[in-house]
């Protein structure tokens, strides 16, 4: 569920306590003709049903971009005894043997469906991964959000269809301050600069997690990698033809960075997004905060 390297990114350069990490060179000259018309992630890779979409043509690598980012600021320990971790998130790993999972508005209640059907492995051939909420007292039940539209949708499923595993991942999106934070429990792992969605595209408010991974090219106008979350626009109904799926990625216009130029992702520079694909467990709640 991702590596447990503690990483600090400071003053633009990326440190590690344990060791020296090679990070892949940001940026890349853009394919993109205005600051609006990258399109969303669920655009561009093809919509659920089946149909694909043009891939951009890689380009002509530049400079990676400057990320600032501060010092340290893990708040102190608490001297009190913990019994439960307040950090701890419960994930849903759906078993490879269920290929598609059935949801259910309550436990032992009606089964309930949704815009399209939550298969296993996912469109990018991923395991289907759910973020727990809650569970029965027997234990035999699990709520879960879905990444299915309205965002926010949640459902109970069955705790014999997943394996469960938990981590201490969580990030914020601050859309004043066009930042993104990472934590792993008290420990700030990353803070960077970003880009977020257009006024007329703006990125969405609420409580969301990573579901899916989806490897690039350096050059692409995603960067080398996407961090898909379990949100969609709600200014877009469609975007070419896709499901306008919000995610974390990079960008070849690191010039950019701070800006509100998005179809409603976040874009963060290469350098820091590659090393958010290595640490960041799927399933890590994400907050989008005004």
């Amino acid at each position: 569920m991702g590596s447990t390297i503690g990483l600090m990114l400071a003053n633009g350069r990326l440190l590690s306590a344990l060791t020296a990490v090679a990070i892949i060179a940001g940026g890349c000259a853009s394919t993109i003709t205005s600051e609006t018309s990258e399109p969303l992630v669920g655009a561009l890779l093809g919509d659920l049903s089946g149909r694909s979409t043009a891939t951009p043509t890689p380009s002509s690598s530049t400079p990676p971009a400057t990320t600032t980012l501060p010092a340290s600021t893990t708040p102190p320990a608490s001297t009190s005894a913990i019994v439960l971790d307040p950090y701890e998130t419960q994930v849903a790993t759906v078993k490879p043997e269920v290929s598609s999972l059935h949801t259910f508005e309550q436990p032992d209640g009606e089964p309930v469906r949704f815009e399209f059907p939550l298969t296993n492995p996912t469109y990018f051939d991923n395991e289907l991964v759910l973020m727990v909420i809650d569970e029965s007292d027997d234990d035999r039940w699990l709520k879960v959000q879905i990444p299915v539209r309205p965002n926010g949708t949640e459902a109970w499923i069955r705790s014999a269809d997943v394996t469960l595993s938990t981590h201490r991942y969580r990030a914020e999106i601050n859309l004043t301050g066009r930042s993104v934070k990472v934590w792993n429990g008290d420990d700030l792992v990353a803070d960077t600069g970003a880009v977020i969605g257009a006024e007329s595209s703006p990125t969405p408010i609420g409580s969301f997690y990573v579901n899916e991974l989806v490897t690039k090219w350096q050059g692409s106008a995603y960067g080398p990698y996407i961090l898909s979350l379990s949100a969609f626009s709600e200014a877009l109904e469609t975007f070419n033809g896709g499901i306008p799926v919000i995610a974390i990625h990079g960008t070849n216009r690191p010039e950019l960075i701070g800006g509100a130029y998005s179809n409603g992702c976040i874009r963060i520079p290469n350098e820091v997004v590659a090393i958010l694909a290595e640490i960041v467990p799927m399933g890590t709640p994400v907050d989008i905060v005004a």
